[in-house]
Formats: C-alpha cells, structure tokens, sequence
C-alpha cells in the first residue's frame, strides 16, 4: 500500500517537473501538457486508476496547464502535421520534392519495416504493462531518476542565475572571453550526466563511486576553472554543490520508496 502510494506520488512530481527543465510551458506548451496526462496517467494505471488517483491526476495537469498560461508562451498552436511530414519526407527520401517511384519505394521499404514491429507489438505491450508499468519498484525509481536529472533543472537554475546574469554582464563588456559563454551554455548538459551516474549510484547503494563521478568531473573541467576568473569558479561550485544535493535527496527519497534506508 505504502508502495503504491509512493509510486503514485513520485511518478506525478516527475510528470510535472521534467517538461520545466526544457522550458516546454513557454515554449511549447502542448507537449508539456501532454507529457503530464500521459506519464502521469501511466504511473497510477498498471492496479487501475482509482477515483482519488484520477483527480490527482487531473489537478497535475491542470497545474501544468496554468503553468503554461502564467509562462505566457508565444504561442498556443497545435504542432504542423504538415511540416512534420514534410521534415520527415525529405528525411527518408533525402530530397526536397520526390518522384512517384522514390514515394512508392519509400512506403514499400517503411511497411515492410513496420511488419515485424505489428508481429511482437502484442508480446512488448504486455511485457511492458506487466514487468515495466506494473511493477511499483520500476516506477518509482525511473520516476525518482526523471526528477533528480531534469525535474530539479529549474531549481538549479534559479540558484545559480545571479551569477549567471553577472558572467554575461562581463561576456557583453568584453571583460570575459566568449568561451566563457560556452562554459556556461554546456553547465546543464553536463549536470544532466552527472545527476544520472549520482542517482543510479547511490540509489544501487554505492556511494563511494558517486564520489568518483564529482572527482572525474572537477578534474577534467579544472583548466576550464583555472583559466577563468573566480566568478566563473563560484558558478561551477555552487552549480555542482547543488545539482550533488540533488542528486543525494531524490536518490534517498526513492529508496525509502522502495522500502531501503536513505543511504
């Protein structure tokens, strides 16, 4: 019961947070939307959607909805399915305007490679309800994975944005090199791996090799910190203090999900 409650809880945090670390309220608001119902729906369906799951449910995704209208996206529109096709047809066929024989080729070559995915889609469908979907253990700890890598990007982010708004001040006035600007630009790529060998780290119960992940990656980003100014290293160090902190919060979360001591 304790199980299926984290489970349920866990996986809704996940479904909300993880469209915030690629901005998709503002962005593309839609995807986030979706995102939210169907991770969400996902999490609570495998012992079937009770009616208080069913409105947790539906109030994550009205919140992720009027996080969507409080970012105020540019735009509300539906994706192009024209554009999509288009972007897709030149893709395969790698030219801008196909003949008939390159198009009937083309759908030739895609149904026969869509023939043996209808012939085990049966058999993954229900692997994946059964083993994936329906096992509690699985869903919280992807669930605690998605919110320790992208789920906490917008916390992060707002930690380290002082500082960041000072570095660009410097890059615009000349005072910092430009590669200065890609040092920051990859700072969240690089958290994202480093939040997932932490977390698959110390949620397996090994510690000590987490420690290895933050010692490998201080060692190979030290000339970058070296050549810069000490702005630049207070960023890299407040960054990566938090996204460890992160890391050690949602791993211990998700194993006393599971039924495990926090560390």
């Amino acid at each position: 019961m304790i199980m299926e409650l984290a489970r349920t809880a866990i996986g809704l945090v996940a479904a909300f947070t993880v469209p915030t670390a690629f901005n998709w309220h503002s962005k593309r608001p839609w995807h986030a939307i979706f995102f939210t119902l169907v991770y969400g729906l996902l999490t609570v369906a495998s012992s079937g959607v009770t009616r208080k799951e069913a409105v947790a449910l539906l109030s994550v995704a009205l919140a992720a909805a009027c996080l969507a209208v409080l970012s105020g996206p540019a735009t509300w529109k539906f994706p192009n399915p024209k554009s999509g096709w288009t972007k897709f047809r030149t893709a395969v066929i790698r030219r801008a305007n196909p003949s008939k024989v390159q198009y009937a080729v083309a759908a030739v070559g895609m149904a026969a490679a869509l023939v043996p995915l209808i012939l085990g889609i049966g058999p993954v469908l229900r692997f994946v309800r059964q083993q994936v979907i329906g096992d509690a253990k699985v869903v919280i700890t992807v669930s605690g994975l998605l919110i320790a890598v992208f789920g906490c990007q917008r916390l992060i982010s707002r930690v380290v944005r002082p500082l960041i708004g000072k570095i660009k001040e410097k890059i615009e006035s000349s005072e910092f090199d430009e590669s200065v600007e890609d040092f920051i630009k990859a700072g969240p790529h690089v958290g994202w791996i480093e939040r997932f060998i932490l977390f698959a780290f110390l949620v397996s119960g090994n510690p000590a090799a987490a420690a290895l992940v933050v010692t490998a990656k201080s060692l190979a980003r030290f000339p970058e910190i070296q050549q810069a100014e000490k702005l630049v290293g207070d960023y890299y160090l407040l960054g990566t203090l938090v996204s460890v902190a992160v890391a050690l919060v949602t791993s211990g979360v998700t194993r006393m999900a599971l039924g495990m001591p926090p560390i």
